[in-house]
Parts: structure tokens; sequence; C-alpha cells
């Protein structure tokens, strides 16, 4: 029988995976850290990877539900460094102010409740198409700040209205295992309550890291199991160096002769403390060929002493340089023309600025906790955090053995072979079938 136009003509694939991209369409601040980063990258990998079976939603608040978006938004030209903070002025207004937020926060959400009905007919969004996955389920993959912009309320609606099977990406599970190194409590709970969502609520958790991966497993033992399927997938290393390399204008010309790099927020956490005591002891003993220390990085919690006593300490005033800001243009830069890196941080989900350091073939002086031995790949120095001689020596040793750096370096370029975003989305997407094929639902 002769088939009609219409019949021979296919229609159009319906997606199967939806990712939400909130976290990018909310980034108003016109910066990139590193959730941002992640989810981006993610996002521009697997479209690549997986092309029409790949869509895109954001969470709409005035629906309480999610509507596709046409593509993620493009946040590839951000800087990495948020803008400066305000100082802080010790007033009764800034003592009151977190209870203000608490309030607004409280009103707001009421407010949203209870007009709920009304602020969707008005939103004018439309939500997702009807699931018409032939042969598997609907998978949405929540890959942002999923502690604060998931509404788990939504997704537990979507499993139960489509289907739906949920899998979320875990950069790390630092608030839980290490909670000493945030501001409030409130955070922390607020961590807490999406720990619970992974352990109780994914059909899948996708962790960057064989110890985070760890990490979850431990908190699922002590409450009540894994209720979900936890899989390990590296990110990708592979960083897009821009064409034109471009020397930070902050940084004078006697500083860049000769320098070492840290990249990473300013926060207790990642201990650039003992950075600072190691180059003002290097620095008061008069090191020969001592290196500028440049650290790159937006203030983050605990930093405001530390940061303080950088700008104020004329011992170190000429060998500490601190650059809040950096393009991508100029971090290559950075990369490609320092002695060496260091990132002593007391613990970390995976630790990007280690895999960044070998891609640009340079060596990394790294903690010896959490992910950063995985980080390392067995090229870079690890050493206990906590340890400032041992820091100290080891500063000591490289610049004093340039030979012994430049083996370092011929080590790194034959053997470092990062995980590249394309072979990251390649194992994402491959879980995520697994994970839509499955014949029943891990919870």
């Amino acid at each position: 029988m002769a088939q009609t136009p219409d019949s021979q003509t296919p229609p159009p694939q319906q997606p199967w995976l939806w990712m939400d991209v909130s976290t990018s369409h909310r980034a108003r601040s016109g910066q990139m850290n590193g959730t941002l980063r992640v989810e981006h990258s993610i996002a521009t990998a697997l479209s690549e990877q997986m092309g029409s079976q790949l869509g895109f939603c954001r969470y709409e608040p005035l629906r309480r539900d999610y509507v596709p978006v046409a593509a993620a938004p493009d946040l590839g030209a951000r800087p990495v460094a948020a803008a400066k903070p305000k100082p802080a002025r010790a007033t009764m207004l800034s003592s009151i102010k977190p209870l203000g937020k608490k309030l607004e926060r409280a009103i707001r959400t009421s407010v949203r409740g209870a007009a709920a009905p009304l602020l969707q007919k008005m939103s004018g969004s439309a939500g997702l198409p009807p699931p018409g996955v032939a042969g598997g389920h609907e998978v949405l993959l929540l890959a942002g700040e999923n502690w604060s912009r998931v509404d788990y309320a939504a997704v537990a609606q979507m499993r139960r209205a489509r289907g739906t099977r949920i899998a979320a990406v875990c950069q790390d599970f630092i608030p839980v295992v290490a909670p000493q190194f945030f501001a409030d409590g409130e955070f922390v709970a607020q961590f807490e309550a999406y720990a619970q969502f992974l352990i109780r609520e994914c059909d899948l958790v996708v962790s960057i890291s064989d110890s985070t991966s760890a990490d979850v497993r431990a908190y699922a033992n002590r409450h009540g199991g894994l209720h979900g399927a936890i899989e390990v997938v590296h990110l990708g290393a592979d960083l897009a160096t821009p064409a034109a390399a471009r020397r930070p204008a902050a940084l004078g010309g006697s500083q860049a002769q000769r320098f070492v790099l840290s990249v990473s927020t300013i926060q207790s956490r990642k201990n650039f403390d003992l950075l600072y005591h190691v180059w003002r002891r290097l620095t008061e003993q008069g090191t020969p060929d001592l290196p500028t220390l440049v650290i790159v990085g937006q203030p983050g919690f605990g930093s405001a002493d530390l940061l303080w006593q950088i700008a104020h300490d004329p011992v170190t005033a000429s060998s500490i340089v601190h650059l809040p800001r950096a393009g991508d243009d100029e971090l290559a830069w950075l990369y490609q023309h320092c002695a060496f890196t260091l990132y002593p941080s007391f613990y970390e989900g995976w630790g990007l600025p280690v895999s960044e350091s070998l891609a640009f073939g340079k060596y990394c002086l790294a903690s010896n906790t959490s992910s950063l031995p995985e980080a390392g790949a067995g090229l870079a120095g690890h050493l206990d955090p906590l340890d400032f001689a041992a820091w100290r020596d080891a500063v000591l040793d490289l610049i004093g053995s340039p030979e012994q750096l430049a083996k370092y370096e011929a080590a790194i370029r034959e053997n470092y072979r990062p995980v590249t975003w394309a072979q990251s989305a390649r194992r994402l997407a491959e879980v995520l079938r697994s994970l839509s094929a499955a014949s029943h639902p891990k919870i």
C-alpha cells in the first residue's frame, strides 16, 4: 500500500533525557564558579554526544514545575571569580540582617504556596511535553546546585506522575563529612536534606570520584542504606585554551618573571593560611630565588582575616599577590608560565586545580586527603595539609632543584592522559541509558 507523504516523514524525536540547567539560568552575577563550570561543561558535552535525545529544562518557581528551554545558557566566557565583597560593618542592622532574610524567605514561600494555582496560569510557560520514550523511561539529570536549587517535592511529583527516573551529580559530600568548614548551621542543615534526597529519592547518584562515592556510601550505611544505584563518572579535564593567553595586568613585571600558582576560592577549607605562613617564613629567611606566590580566587567563608593579613603584611608585600579575578585567557597564561602549583586543601570532592595543573604540564604539590590523590594520577606530590615543615621543605626542594622539577614535568607530558569531556559525556550517557532501560526502578 502506498504511503502518504505524512507517513514518510518520521516524527521529531522526543528527548528521553532532560537536563536541569536552573543553576546556569539563575546565574545573574556574571561570574563562573566551579559548580557552574561543571553544569555548563556537562551540558555542552552531552549535547554533542546525544543530540536530539537530550533536552534542557529549568525549574519555574511560578509553576512549581520544570519547563523546557531551547538550550543551556552560554556561560563559557565568564570569569572565574566573583566581584569583590563589600566591607563588613559591625552594626545592629548587620546583626539582624540574617533574621530578615529568613523572614523574607518564609513569607515568599507562604505566598507562593497560597497563590500557586493563579501563578501557574500567569506564568505563560508550558511544562515539559508528555513523556514519549520508546523502550525506556524518561530521565531527569540534576547537575547544578542541587542542594539549594532543587524542589524535591516537584521532583517527587515527576517520578509519580510521569514515571521519570532521577539522576543527580554529586560533586562532593563535604558539608556532611566536614561541616566545620561552612559558614552556618542553616546551610549544613540544607545540605543534610539534600543528602537524604540523594540516598532516598534518587534512582542514580553520579559521583565524580571514588572518594566522594565512598563518602555517600558511608553516609547511606548510617541512614538506612542507599536505595538507588551509584556510579563514578570522572569529569573532563581537557581545558579549552584561549587562542591568545594574556598576562593579568595586576601582576607586575618582576613578579611575573618567576612565580608559583594556587587557584581556588579563598576559604578556610582550602588551607591558604598554610601557604601564607610558608611564604612568610621563606621571605623572612631571605630564601634565594623565592618565586612570587600568586593566589587566584574570590574571597569565601573564613577568608577575611587571612586576606587582611596578606594585604597589610610588609614582609610578604612583594612575595604574595592575590588576584580576586582572572579571565580564562589570564588563567591560561598563569598556568603556562608558573614554575609549579600548590593546592593544600583539607578536603575535596575531586580537585580540579590539580587536574588543570597537570593538563598544562605543571607539577602540583597537593594534599594527601580525600580525592586529591585521585586527581593527582600518580604525577603530583601529596603532603599532609597540617604539616608545615613538610610543605616548606618540599617548596625549598623544588626551588633549589630545577632539574628535578624538569623531570616531573617530563613525566607529566609523557604519562598524563586527562579524561576529556567527550569521554566523560560518553560514560555519563552510558549510565543514564542503563538507568532509562532498567525494567524496575531502584527505589
